[in-house]
């Protein structure tokens, strides 16, 4: 784990930080790939009292089944992709072939989250297009943003860093993505933690000169 932030953690869960995880207080954000569960079961035993989804895509989702048998914890997804995350069935563009490359094992929700809701100092913020109900957390007092797949850090074909849109064949609604863009760069976050890429440092200039070309 590599400290981030006052209570802020990223778990890189596979190499050049292709798939991310995250430790916020006692709560994991996101679960990577089916078999990255038991693994973050084992690392993260008896430190977590909850896991959050940003979004119920199988490179976030697939490893919250396994933990969640393994710790017990319960499950909180926004209430858009609550019904994706029980299913395992994930709303993309791509039909029957979207379902088997980004699904995963369907998983118990305790908790289906809203705009406004809190999550340990976090606070939750709609933010659909790449699912119906992405959400991220924002913590004020440090300007700290967990972003989901909302943003890319990285091109998923040469692991280069660099602001990009998310991977588009999976992104539901490219046009309601950019809203939700513009909306976290209009916070000024400080720094930015995504799904796929290493973390956005300086973030407020960064986001603030990508939403600027879209």
């Amino acid at each position: 784990m590599r400290q981030l932030a006052d209570d802020v953690f990223q778990i890189a869960l596979t190499p050049r930080d292709g798939v991310n995880a995250y430790l916020v207080g006692d709560t994991l954000v996101d679960a990577g790939l089916p078999p990255h569960g038991k693994r973050l079961a084992k690392q993260l035993g008896g430190k977590i009292q909850r896991h959050v989804l940003t979004h119920a895509h199988g490179d976030h989702a697939g490893g919250s089944k396994n933990l969640k048998a393994a710790l017990g914890v319960p499950l909180l997804v926004g209430a858009r992709d609550a019904q994706a995350a029980r299913t395992g069935v994930p709303d993309t563009k791509l039909g029957a072939f979207g379902r088997v490359t980004a699904g995963f094992p369907g998983v118990e929700v305790d908790t289906e989250l809203h705009e406004g809701d809190t999550v340990g100092d976090f606070v939750v913020l709609d933010t659909p297009g790449h699912s119906p109900g992405h959400i991220s957390l924002w913590r004020e007092r440090d300007r700290v943003l967990v972003a989901g797949d909302v943003f890319f850090n990285m091109s998923i074909f040469t692991t280069i860093p660099g602001l990009r849109q998310p991977f588009g064949p999976f992104t539901l609604d490219p046009e309601l993505n950019r809203q939700s863009e513009r909306k976290l760069a209009e916070l000024e976050p400080s720094l930015v933690l995504l799904g796929h890429g290493p973390p956005v440092t300086d973030a407020a200039a960064k986001l603030k000169a990508f939403v600027a070309t879209l």
